[in-house]
């Protein structure tokens, strides 16, 4: 679990959730989601694994070193994008193409 300013920024509350093909059921990454709300991007450094997914916070600068997440049966997951916000490199999911499961809330 990282705990980090933007945890505390958004109340302090997060969700550890796995996100799967909406179209197959294929297991994708483990996400830290914080705060309530849409699940609409994937910060790198939020993603807790398996270690292909994990590893891309060390390894991207740009949304150039990245690529969109596409599922083995070809659905397009999410793409790349630079947050605005707070300059974090993230991936914008599309919505309808992903599921979501929630294995336990961290205070």
């Amino acid at each position: 679990m990282k705990k980090d300013k933007y945890l505390r920024a958004r109340g302090g509350t997060a969700k550890i959730i796995d996100v799967s093909c909406a179209r197959c059921g294929a297991y994708l990454f483990t996400y830290q989601k914080d705060g309530p709300g849409w699940l609409k991007r994937c910060y790198l450094n939020r993603i807790l694994g398996p270690e292909k997914w994990e590893g891309l916070q060390y390894s991207s600068t740009t949304t150039k070193d990245l690529k969109n997440i596409v599922c083995s049966c070809g659905q397009l997951i999410g793409t790349p994008i630079l947050y605005n916000k707070d300059s974090r490199l993230a991936f914008h999911l599309e919505r309808g193409n992903f599921k979501r499961k929630n294995n336990k809330k961290v205070k």
